[in-house]
């Protein structure tokens, strides 16, 4: 499991719908670092590289990634309005008006939360070596499945669309991070496939509550990273 950064706009929200608007990403490059070294990732986006199925099936809008219950989903993806414009994954969010949600999601309404987190599956990424300087993972084929309003963000460009009045929304823009689940396909023979499970396992198992960890970080047997 990686990050990478995305964000939220908060004054696109609808009260009449209890809705708002996000940019999922941008498709910034964000450097990382493998075994063998850093590296420069790039997403990239557009209606052939990104698979939007999930997305626009109603995927989970969720506080901080916490997919082990339902409690943590605070809203969900409007389905269809998941898209690609411009160089831009945007969506249209539905919030939760359970009470028990009501502090985060007023919190986005606000926009004292402004970041988001978009978690995808990577199917097939092209590598571009470069002499005197850093490969680029080339990211042609990925799959969103959730986004998360989280604390700390990551694409510069990504983000929650600025609260609707008046017809007007303002587009400032804000940072927000993405969570990457990559799995094996045949075009990742050229990379070392171990090394590259080993740091998601590492990312993981900070993200998890200890008593869920993993023993071996290197370890990934029974962990299917393809399907989420």
């Amino acid at each position: 499991m990686q990050f990478c950064d995305a964000s939220l706009r908060a004054q696109s929200f609808d009260k009449s719908t209890n809705t708002i608007e996000v940019i999922w990403t941008t498709g910034a490059t964000v450097t990382k670092r493998g075994r063998d070294g850093y590296y420069d990732e790039e997403l990239i986006v557009s209606a052939n590289a990104v698979r939007l199925a999930r997305l626009n099936a109603g995927a989970s809008f969720l506080d901080t990634h916490r997919d082990g219950s339902v409690s943590s989903i605070i809203g969900s993806v409007i389905p269809g309005s998941a898209r690609i414009a411009d160089g831009r994954g945007l969506a249209k969010i539905a919030l939760s008006p359970a009470p028990s949600d009501a502090d985060t999601v007023l919190k986005i309404k606000e926009g004292v939360i402004r970041n988001i987190s978009v978690g995808y599956a990577i199917h097939r990424v092209e590598i571009v070596e470069r002499d005197g300087a850093m490969p680029i993972y080339s990211v042609v084929d990925w799959e969103p499945f959730e986004l998360s309003a989280v604390a700390v963000p990551a694409d510069p460009g990504a983000q929650v669309r600025g609260v609707r009045s008046s017809g007007a929304s303002e587009t400032s823009l804000v940072p927000c991070r993405a969570m990457v689940l990559t799995h094996d396909s045949m075009e990742w023979r050229r990379i070392n496939v171990r090394a590259i499970r080993r740091q998601m396992m590492d990312n993981l198992r900070r993200a998890m509550p200890p008593h869920e960890r993993l023993a071996n970080p290197g370890d990934v047997s029974g962990h299917d990273f393809g399907t989420c």
